[in-house]
């Protein structure tokens, strides 16, 4: 940072008023990214009061990092240095609910749970469910990627994005995408600031497609050896049935649930007309059954409590948490691998998403990701796909890159990243190829 941290103090508080800038201990220890504290926390009423701290910001060459609601700042590298943080929790207004086209413009630092809830009045609901809904913010959730479960039935992300404003390091506004759902002509920035965790310029604004609340939903549960489930679930994907999305959860994760019975389970997610979700669920319990499993029918408050155990899997704090992204027909072998005895030699609770390709593992704090990440990452490679560390205590985080190794694309990554944030000041160091 170039000049004093009481001139940058003074200077944000003359734009942006009395009370904007906080730095007291308490405030700064809960913006801690991977152990490090920010000098500052700023807190912009709106996006040109955004705009005028990044400008102040790239003129002092201030490391900045913005921040939503907290959910998944444990996600990516240690910064390399942090100064001020960006606090946009005054941004948080639903600017836009277009019912009839089924679309809502929202500010970045809206909270899922509240946008939910606006948008529940008009039996309308954003297809994605980032953890702890309650605090993730709609800028967090697009700037980590964050689809949640139901990506099978409903895409992720980048698929629920149509439009989105930006403010770029130097305190620039632009924007990309619209208020339609097909308003793209040539390059689609939106797709690019998705998943850049903020490195790129800082989202203020996103507009969502929307989708009808479900008139009826529930789970089929069956429970069995990770074999079994993985036979059953083989079973489903071969049939004409259309879930919302398909679990398998081994012994560790399936108790992490509070539905333990020492076996592993899936969980399939069905909603739509009640016709059809009676359908599907006559069907899959026919499926279960036809392969020796007794399938359980999940309503109401069951079935909502075991899909939000199933979204925040992996959320508790001194956690190792892996993310294996691999083509569908790799996950049975992927998940029985990573099960053996002998592959980690360490407790493991594994979660994989069958209609995705996405598995998601947690170890306890005592197993060394030196010797598991490694592993993680050929296995993954060995079946055409890559894995990520997405958490880990601070202290053991530094040792590798948690993106694993840097894609044949970095090149292009990093001229990117030059021409939007030539300094180097938004999150320096946490995206891949420490960007």
């Amino acid at each position: 940072m170039h000049g004093s941290l009481d001139n940058l103090c003074a200077r944000l508080e003359q734009v942006l008023g009395a009370g904007s800038v906080r730095r007291d201990p308490l405030s700064l220890k809960e913006h801690s990214v991977d152990g490090q504290a920010p000098s500052l926390i700023c807190v912009p009423a709106d996006a040109e009061q955004l705009g005028a701290a990044l400008r102040i910001a790239s003129e002092m060459e201030v490391a900045v990092i913005p921040w939503g609601g907290g959910t998944s700042m444990r996600l990516g590298n240690p910064p390399r240095a942090f100064d001020l943080a960006l606090a946009l929790e005054r941004l948080n207004r639903v600017v836009e609910h277009d019912d009839v086209s089924l679309t809502a413009t929202v500010q970045a630092g809206t909270k899922i749970a509240a946008l939910q809830e606006t948008l529940g009045r008009a039996r309308q609901f954003l297809a994605l469910d980032p953890p702890h809904p309650a605090h993730a913010t709609v800028g967090g959730l697009v700037a980590a990627n964050q689809s949640g479960p139901r990506r099978m039935a409903y895409g992720g992300v980048r698929d629920q994005v149509i439009g989105m404003k930006m403010i770029l390091a130097d305190g620039t506004p632009i924007k990309a995408g619209g208020k339609v759902v097909k308003n793209v002509a040539g390059y689609d920035l939106c797709k690019l600031f998705v998943g850049a965790l903020g490195t790129l310029g800082i989202i203020t604004e996103v507009t969502f497609k929307m989708a009808p609340i479900p008139e009826s939903a529930a789970t089929v549960l069956a429970q069995g050896s990770v074999g079994e489930c993985l036979g059953f679930v083989s079973e489903l994907l071969r049939s004409r049935l259309l879930p919302a999305e398909v679990a398998i959860l081994n012994a560790d994760a399936f108790e992490a649930t509070g539905m333990a019975t020492d076996t592993a389970a899936v969980a399939i997610w069905t909603e739509g007309f009640t016709e059809g979700v009676e359908r599907h669920l006559r069907d899959i319990g026919r499926m279960a059954q036809g392969v020796g499993m007794a399938p359980e029918i999940l309503r109401d408050r069951p079935h909502q409590h075991l899909w939000e155990k199933i979204r925040d899997f992996g959320a508790g704090e001194n956690l190792f948490v892996y993310r294996l992204t691999v083509p569908l027909a790799a996950v049975a072998r992927v998940l029985m691998t990573a099960e053996r005895k002998d592959f980690l030699a360490a407790p493991l609770a594994a979660l994989a998403f069958a209609g995705t390709g996405t598995i998601r593992l947690v170890t306890k704090p005592d197993a060394a990701p030196a010797a598991i990440f490694p592993k993680l990452l050929s296995l993954a490679n060995e079946h055409g796909g890559h894995a990520v560390m997405e958490a880990g205590p601070p202290a053991l985080k530094g040792a590798f890159d948690v993106w694993g190794p840097s894609p044949s694309t970095l090149s292009i990554m990093r001229e990117l990243k030059r021409r939007f944030d030539p300094r180097g000041m938004l999150n320096p160091g946490r995206f891949l190829g420490n960007l």
